[in-house]
C-alpha cells in the first residue's frame, strides 16, 4: 500500500494561495487583501485591529498578527495556530474542508505503509525485525510534543539565530527522547506464516520503540503508534514484558544520585548532613504526557499499562528522592477515578501526600484531532502556556488534610503522655475541602431555595448531611488507625460544620442512565446496558453513568440466555419463547388469553373431568392453546407482544418527540353490560414498573386531581413514571396528554414553581375501565393501549365456572418478601429483555383494538343509548338503510331512557359512536347537502298523546334526517314512516305512564 500525499504546494494551488483557507476563519478577508488596512483576527480578542494580510511573490498569502507573536503565517501555519494542532492535522483539516483528495486518500496519509512479502529462508516465524530511523523527523517530534512545549523550548534558545535556534530545538527534543529510551522506527517487520509483514512509518504516522530492561535483566520493547485509529493497536509489547515496570524510574533514580554526588563533591561537611532532593516527580498517566512534562524540566515516571499498581517500595523511593510527588490525572471519569484510588490507597500512608495537579475543566470544552474533549497534560499544553502548568503544580494539593509535629513543653523538651510522645495536630481547612471534593462531596441545587449536600462515590450518588460529612472524616481516619489525638481534633473542631461545607462546589451530576439507543440497569453486583443488539454486563467499577444510591436495585443478578425472540413475517408478529421461568412473563401470558373462556370452559365442556384437567395442566401458561383457531391464537400472541413492548417503553427513560405516548391499560373484553368484574391485572403491570423504576402513584378515582395546584409537587427529574391508577369515568384524561408532549410545571408548596423540560419529565401510565372521550386521530396517536383479558377475575354473579386470582396460580404475591433471588433474577431478566424489544422495534406494536375500541365506544355512548339503539336500529325495525326523522329518533330515545333533556348535538355524537361500533356509515356523503346536513322535505310528524302514536299533520316541512348505511348495501331513497310501521314504539304524554313495550 502506498500512502497518498498532499503537499503544501497542492494546498496553495487549490485554495487560491491559501486565501480560501483564511476566508474560512476570517469571512471578510477579501476586503483587506489589496490594502494595508488592519483587521481584527477572530481567533484572538482584541480591541484594536492589528493583523495584516499580504500576497507574496509566489502568489501565496500570509497573515501577521502584530498584537500577538508578530510572525507571518501561511495558510497551513495559521490553521495550526487556530486549531492548536501539528502540521499533519492542519493538512488533514484543510484537505477535508476544501475537497483536496478523496476521503480514502486523506485517511491513507495517517496510516502506516503496510507491505507483505515472502519471508527469507533464514527468518523464523514470530521473529521481529526493527529498522531504526537515523534521526527523528521534525513532523514526528511535533506529533509527540505539544505546541506550547515547543514554544517553551524555543524560548530557551531565543538568543540564537532562527536557523540555529531551530536546529538546537530539534536536537533538544531528540535528546529528550533518547533520555527516556524512545527510538524512532523507520519500520518493523513481523514474520508470520512464512510471510514478512512490514509496517513502515510515514510523514504523518510515526512509530516509536521504547526499549527497557526489566527486573530479570531481560530487554523488552513497547511499540507506540500515536496516530493509530485503533486504540488497541496504539501500543503493544515485544519481548518479556514486566507488568510492574515503571517507565522513567531508572532515569529519575540516576538524576537523584547525580544530585547527591554533586553535593558530596561541592558542599562542605555541614551541608552534607541534609540529603538533597529533586524538586518534584510527576507520576504521569502515559508516555506523551511524560515527555512533554520532562521537556518542561520536570522529572517523570509513568506506568507500563493501565493495570499497573505502584508498590510501597516505589512510593517510598519517589518520596525519598523528591520534595514532592505529583500526579496529573486525565479529566475523564477513568482518569479521575484511578487517581483517587491511588491517593486513597492503603499500600502506603505516603499516598496521602501525593499532590494532584488539577487540569482546568475548561480544557474539556476544547476538542482533539478526533473531535473528542481534550483531557490530558499534552492536550493542556496545546492551549495553555508552560507557566500556566507551573502554576498548577504550585497549587497542587495532597489528600492529607492535617499537619503534625512533636509537642514540646516550655523548656523545649518533647511531651510524653502515658509513656508515649505527644503530637500536635492542626487541620488545614483548605485541604479538608480539597479532600472532601476528591472524595466526591459537594452541593447540589434542588430548587431555587434549596441546596443539599451529596457525595459521589465512583458512579453512585447519595444525599448526605453535614454531620454525615464529619462522620466520613472520622471513619476515614479510624480506617487508617489514626492517632486518638487527631480524632479528638476532628471531634472538637467547630470549623467542620455546614458553614464550612458550604464552600464545597456545586455539582450537577448527570443522572441520565439512558440515551436514544440504550438504557442502563444498576444492581449490587453488575450493571446492564440494554440496547437493540442485546444486554451487556458491565462491572460496576467500569460504569461511567451516575446513579442515585437509592436506585440501585438490591439484587445480585446473572444474565441468562435469550428468553424470547419477536419477529414479523408477512405482516404478522411471531414470538419464539425460549423459557418462561419468569413469573411476570407467565402473568402477562395469562392476561393476554382473551379467548380463555372458549378455550378452558366452552371447548372443554364435552370432555370428562380427567380429560379437561389434563388439557389445563398441559396448557397452563400459554397463548397458543391448541383448541383455539389460528386467528384466536394470533389475537392472544399480539396481546402478549404488545404488553411486553409497552412495558419496555416505560423501562426506557428516553423521551422521543416522535413517541409521546401515554401507556393506557384497559380490559380487553366486550362490554355489553354496565359494570366490571375487576381484578384483571392491569395494576400488577405497573407494579412491575414500580419494582425497577421510580414510579409516582396517583388515585384516578379523584376526578378533581388536577384542580390541586400542587398536584405534581413530588415530581422531579428523577421520577421515571407517573401512574394514575383506576381512573374513573369523570377523570379528565385529556389533561394528561399535554404532559406527554411538553414540559411539566411543578409547584411545591411554599417554594418557587419550576418547569421540568420534556426530555427530563416522566413518562405516563393510566389504568381505567373507561376510554378517552375523544377518539380522534390526534388523541389516538398519543396513546399506547394494552389490553388485559378477564382470565383473572372475581365473579359473584355465576357467569364463570370459577374465580381466579394470580396468587392461586403462583402461590405468592408479585415482588413480595416471598420472592426468592431466583424469582427476582428471572423477572429482572425478562423486564430487561422487554426493554430490548422496545429498543429493537422501529414502529409501535399495537394491541388488537377490536374489544378495546368496542369498550371505548360503549363507555362513551353509554349503556342506555346502546340498549335503545340495538332495538331501534335492529333489522326487524326496518330503520337501517333508510332515512329516519332525527326528531322522531331523538324523542324515542328520550322516552326509552327516561331523559327529559337531550340536545341534538349530544344525540348526534352518540349516533356517530354507535355507527363506529357497528361498522355502519352514518349519513354517507351522497346523502348530505353542501353544508353537510341530511335534509328531506316530508309531511310533518307529530306525536298524538291521546292515540299514543305518531301522526302526520299533512303540512310538508324540511326536516333533519338520519341515515345508517350497513355494509355492502347500496343507498336507497327509502324514508321510514313511523305512522304506518306496526313496530313503532309510542311516546307517552308527560305525566302519563310509560307505554308497555
Amino acid at each position: 500500500m502506498t500512502n497518498y500525499k498532499i503537499t503544501k504546494e497542492s494546498i496553495f494551488e487549490v485554495t487560491n494561495g491559501g486565501l480560501d483557507v483564511f476566508r474560512f476563519y476570517i469571512p471578510d478577508i477579501d476586503q483587506y487583501t489589496n490594502s494595508k488596512k488592519h483587521f481584527a483576527d477572530p481567533g484572538r480578542a482584541e480591541k484594536t485591529p492589528s493583523s495584516l494580510i499580504k500576497k507574496l511573490s509566489d502568489n501565496n498569502y500570509v497573515v501577521n498578527d502584530f498584537g500577538d507573536d508578530g510572525k507571518w503565517l501561511n495558510a497551513i501555519a495559521y490553521v495550526q495556530k487556530r486549531e492548536h494542532c501539528e502540521y499533519g492535522e492542519a493538512i488533514r483539516l484543510i484537505a477535508e474542508r476544501h475537497g483536496i483528495g478523496t476521503e480514502n486518500d486523506i485517511k491513507s496519509m495517517f496510516e502506516p505503509d503496510v507491505s507483505t512479502s515472502d519471508a527469507a529462508p533464514d527468518q523464523n516465524d514470530k521473529e521481529w525485525i526493527f529498522n531504526h530511523a537515523e534521526e527523528v523527523a521534525e513532523n514526528h517530534l511535533r506529533i509527540i510534543f505539544s505546541e506550547r512545549t515547543w514554544t517553551y523550548i524555543e524560548n530557551q534558545h531565543r538568543s540564537l539565530k532562527e536557523d540555529e535556534r531551530k536546529e538546537m530545538v530539534l536536537k533538544h527534543f531528540r535528546q529528550i527522547l533518547k533520555a527516556q529510551h524512545w527510538h524512532a522506527l523507520d519500520s518493523y517487520t513481523i514474520i508470520k506464516n512464512r510471510k514478512a509483514i512490514t509496517f513502515k512509518s510515514t510523514e504523518f504516522y510515526p512509530i516509536f520503540r521504547i526499549e527497557e530492561e526489566g527486573k530479570s535483566g531481560e530487554r523488552f520493547s513497547k511499540i507506540y503508534q500515536p496516530k493509530s485509529k485503533d486504540k488497541s493497536k496504539r501500543f503493544f509489547y515485544h519481548g518479556k514484558f514486566d507488568a510492574q515496570f515503571l517507565h522513567g524510574f531508572a532515569q529519575t533514580q540516576k538524576a537523584y544520585q547525580d544530585l547527591v554526588a554533586k553535593q558530596e563533591k561541592d558542599e562542605d561537611e555541614e551541608d552534607k548532613k541534609v540529603k538533597p532532593q529533586l524538586d518534584e516527580i510527576i507520576y504521569c498517566t502515559g508516555g506523551s504526557d511524560a515527555l512533554n512534562f520532562y521537556a518542561l524540566g520536570y522529572h517523570v515516571v509513568y506506568p507500563s499499562s493501565e493495570h499497573f499498581k505502584l508498590t510501597k517500595d516505589q512510593i517510598f523511593k519517589l518520596f525519598l528522592w523528591s520534595k514532592g510527588v505529583f500526579t496529573c490525572p486525565d479529566l475523564d471519569y477513568t482518569g479521575q477515578l484511578q487517581n483517587h484510588r491511588l491517593c486513597m490507597s492503603l499500600v502506603s500512608d505516603q499516598c496521602l501526600d501525593i499532590r494532584t495537579i488539577e487540569l482546568p475543566e475548561e480544557l474539556k470544552l476544547k476538542r482533539d484531532q478526533y473531535g473528542r474533549p481534550c483531557k490530558d497534560g499534552r492536550d493542556f499544553l496545546k492551549h495553555f502556556k508552560a507557566s500556566d502548568f507551573a502554576n498548577l503544580v504550585k497549587v497542587a494539593k495532597m489528600y492529607r488534610f492535617w499537619d503534625y509535629e512533636l509537642a514540646y513543653d516550655r523548656s523545649g523538651k518533647p511531651k510524653f503522655k502515658y509513656g508515649r510522645p505527644l503530637y500536635e495536630y492542626k487541620l488545614s481547612i483548605e485541604r479538608v475541602i480539597n479532600f472532601l471534593v476528591r472524595a466526591g462531596f459537594g452541593r447540589r441545587k434542588v430548587n431555587e431555595e434549596t441546596m443539599e449536600f451529596i457525595q459521589i462515590d465512583e458512579n453512585i450518588v447519595r444525599p448526605v448531611r453535614s454531620e454525615d460529612i464529619k462522620a466520613f472524616l472520622l471513619n476515614f481516619l479510624r480506617g487508617r488507625y489514626a492517632n486518638e489525638d487527631l480524632l479528638n481534633v476532628i471531634h472538637k473542631s467547630t470549623n467542620l460544620s455546614s458553614n464550612t461545607f458550604d464552600s464545597l462546589p456545586v455539582l450537577d451530576p448527570d443522572f441520565r442512565d439512558f440515551d436514544q439507543k440504550s438504557q442502563y440497569m444498576f444492581f449490587q453486583n453488575v450493571t446492564w446496558k440494554i440496547t437493540a443488539e442485546g444486554i451487556e454486563e458491565i462491572p460496576n467499577n467500569k460504569v461511567e453513568k451516575m446513579v442515585w444510591e437509592s436506585k440501585i436495585l438490591p439484587h445480585k443478578v446473572r444474565k441468562p440466555e435469550t428468553i424470547f425472540e419477536v419477529s414479523k413475517v408477512d405482516g404478522k408478529y411471531h414470538i419464539d419463547i425460549k423459557n418462561q421461568n419468569s413469573m411476570f412473563f407467565r402473568f402477562l401470558m395469562q392476561t393476554s388469553r382473551v379467548h380463555w373462556q372458549k378455550e378452558l370452559e366452552d371447548n372443554l365442556a364435552d370432555l370428562s373431568l380427567e380429560e379437561a384437567q389434563k388439557y389445563k395442566d398441559e396448557n397452563k401458561f400459554t397463548v397458543f392453546g391448541p383448541n383455539l383457531t389460528e386467528e384466536e391464537r394470533y389475537d392472544q400472541t399480539l396481546h402478549l407482544i404488545n404488553k411486553m413492548y409497552a412495558f419496555g417503553y416505560l423501562m426506557h427513560r428516553y423521551k422521543a418527540e416522535s413517541r409521546p405516548w401515554v401507556v393506557f391499560g384497559m380490559d380487553d373484553t366486550p362490554q355489553k353490560e354496565q359494570g366490571s368484574f375487576g381484578g384483571t391485572g392491569k395494576s400488577i403491570f405497573f407494579k412491575g414498573i414500580r419494582a425497577v423504576k421510580n414510579l409516582l402513584l396517583f388515585d384516578g378515582k379523584n376526578a378533581k386531581l388536577f384542580e390541586d395546584n400542587h398536584v405534581f409537587e413530588q415530581v422531579n427529574i428523577n421520577t421515571d413514571v407517573v401512574y394514575i391508577d383506576d381512573a374513573s369515568r369523570e377523570f379528565p384524561m385529556e389533561r394528561t396528554f399535554s404532559m406527554t408532549t411538553g414540559d411539566i410545571t411543578v409547584n411545591p408548596k411554599g417554594k418557587t414553581r419550576i418547569s421540568i423540560p420534556f426530555e427530563q419529565s416522566p413518562k405516563l401510565g393510566i389504568t381505567t375501565n373507561f376510554s378517552p372521550d375523544d377518539l380522534g386521530s390526534s388523541t389516538m396517536r398519543r396513546i399506547l393501549f394494552f389490553g388485559t383479558s378477564n382470565y383473572y377475575h372475581v365473579d359473584k354473579s355465576g357467569i364463570f365456572l370459577e374465580n381466579r386470582q394470580p396468587i392461586d396460580e403462583f402461590g405468592k404475591e408479585f415482588w413480595s418478601a416471598a420472592y426468592t433471588e431466583s424469582d427476582w433474577n428471572d423477572d429482572l431478566n425478562f423486564m430487561a429483555q422487554c426493554c430490548r424489544l422496545y429498543l429493537s422495534w422501529p414502529t409501535w406494536i399495537e394491541a388488537p383494538m377490536g374489544n378495546i375500541m368496542d369498550r371505548s365506544l360503549t363507555n362513551n355512548m353509554g349503556f342506555n343509548f346502546l340498549s335503545w339503539a340495538e332495538i331501534f336500529f335492529s333489522k326487524e325495525a326496518n330503520r337501517l338503510d333508510s332515512f329516519v326523522s332525527a326528531h322522531y329518533a331523538l324523542e324515542d330515545f328520550k322516552a326509552d331512557s327516561g331523559l327529559k333533556v337531550m340536545t341534538s348535538h349530544g344525540f348526534n355524537g352518540k349516533m356517530k359512536l354507535y355507527a363506529q361500533l357497528k361498522g355502519y356509515k352514518l349519513n354517507p356523503k351522497p346523502t348530505q347537502n353542501k353544508d353537510g346536513r341530511v335534509l328531506k322535505t316530508i309531511e310533518e310528524l307529530k306525536y298524538d298523546s291521546r292515540e299514543k302514536k305518531w301522526i302526520k299533520t299533512e303540512r310538508r316541512k324540511t326536516q333533519s334526517m338520519i341515515y345508517l348505511q350497513t355494509q355492502d348495501q347500496e343507498l336507497t331513497d327509502n324514508i321510514y314512516d313511523p305512522t304506518i310501521d306496526p313496530s313503532d314504539f309510542p311516546i307517552p304524554v308527560p305525566g302519563t305512564e310509560k307505554p308497555n313495550f
